[in-house]
């Protein structure tokens, strides 16, 4: 096929495009606004995606992160008498840490004391969690130094009264004019902030951290709540227990066990266990499903103005009768005519889906500002919406195009 041929037969066809223009940009506009969604969809998903993705990844994709969570129902550890106080134990234990260790001989343990202190700078509260962890803590987590330093192994043998922030909680110390080299108080003792990290995972971003020994030392693990009549005591062993699997395979065993160790030490329902690997795969597999049923939406506007353009081709079908009865009577084949259309189509469609690229440049960043989730317009994006405009154009502009080549010569020259 000659290329000089087809780009003769471009250039008819948009020249033939141009004579009606009001008709030819209003067929246009539903693969413009067609395109757009599309892009627009898939790049509030990406986003959204990614997100979700980074947030998990924060966790570590292959921890298994247990909880100490208090219950609604749990029982006295020991029972109160008029007077006097009763301590409600709950949550993880030494025992269960010991067990975990001995049933996950391939994974690696970290503990992290829960401490249930308020954090206060310059007098002014600050929204923060603390927790007493061991260095490798960090190296668990994706987490980046922002400022100063990390704890150290020094700082937990010798018990330094040192705290790392995460950025979070930092920029409210800030607001208050404190930062690396301040000091803030927990309950009733000061600690010196060496650090500041930025921790991807949104479930725990207020976070002060402290040297796992400092933490039980100073804290200890019961907590003392004043209450009508008296006081009451919470003792919780351990706050926090993370197991790392270095092989990813090896998770959903690993999780099994340690499922099975804490049912079997615990009657109450005091701890929760998050795996993020499995939420990962489940947050994927709702992403697959979203995506596809915002694809499917935006892919109506594309038919919609796929059945414009089978329209107006046919009306111009309708129009250049004459002009396909002299094209076959000087020698053109039916499969010229067809070709002939076809091109007229997919230049109609070349244009809209190019247009609609570009509005849809334009309505990413749009979405993303009104739904507060980044837009991300990747090269797959933008294939798969111009390829979708051509295959519109194909699909719908075949019908007009196999009409005009059906046309009986004698007839077509005949016509008024």
């Amino acid at each position: 096929m000659n290329p000089l041929w087809m780009l003769e037969l471009m250039g008819d066809g948009a020249s033939n495009l141009l004579r009606h223009k009001l008709r030819s940009t209003l067929t246009l506009l539903g693969v413009v606004f067609g395109v757009a969604a599309v892009i627009t969809m898939l790049g509030i998903g990406e986003g959204a995606q990614r997100t979700v993705l980074r947030e998990i990844e924060g966790l570590g994709l292959r921890n298994i992160i247990v909880d100490s969570v208090r219950p609604t129902d749990v029982r006295p550890a020991q029972p109160a008498t008029q007077g006097q106080y009763h301590v409600l134990h709950y949550g993880l234990t030494e025992r269960d840490a010991v067990q975990t260790a001995a049933v996950c001989g391939h994974a690696r343990l970290s503990t992290a004391h829960l401490v249930k202190q308020n954090v206060y700078y310059k007098g002014e509260r600050i929204d923060s969690h603390t927790l007493g962890v061991a260095p490798d803590y960090f190296r668990l987590f994706s987490t980046e130094l922002v400022k100063g330093r990390l704890l150290s192994d020094l700082d937990n043998h010798a018990g330094h009264r040192v705290a790392v922030l995460s950025e979070t909680v930092a920029q409210s110390v800030r607001a208050f004019g404190g930062g690396v080299g301040d000091k803030v108080k927990i309950g009733r003792d000061y600690f010196d902030v060496v650090g500041i990290v930025r921790i991807s995972s949104r479930r725990s971003t207020d976070l002060t951290l402290l040297p796992y020994r400092t933490a039980k030392a100073a804290f200890g693990t019961t907590t003392i709540k004043r209450e009508s009549g008296g006081m009451a005591f919470t003792k919780t062993d351990i706050g926090q227990l993370v197991v790392h699997v270095a092989d990813e395979t090896a998770i959903p065993a690993t999780a099994a066990l340690v499922r099975r160790t804490l049912q079997i030490n615990h009657e109450d329902p005091d701890y929760a266990i998050t795996v993020p690997l499995d939420i990962l795969r489940s947050k994927q597999r709702t992403q697959r499903i979203l995506n596809l049923v915002l694809v499917t939406i935006a892919a109506i506007s594309l038919i919609v103005g796929g059945i414009g353009i089978m329209n107006i081709m046919l009306a111009i079908v309708t129009e250049r009768i004459p002009e396909i009865g002299i094209r076959r009577a000087v020698g053109a084949k039916k499969a010229d005519i067809l070709l002939q259309f076809l091109i007229e189509t997919v230049t109609l469609t070349s244009l809209g889906g190019i247009l609609g690229c570009a509005l849809g440049f334009i309505c990413v960043p749009a979405a993303s500002y009104w739904t507060k989730w980044p837009g991300i317009i990747t090269p797959f994006a933008v294939f798969v919406s111009i390829a979708v405009a051509w295959v519109v154009g194909l699909v719908f502009g075949m019908t007009p195009a196999i009409r005009a080549a059906r046309m009986n010569p004698v007839e077509a020259l005949r016509y008024e």
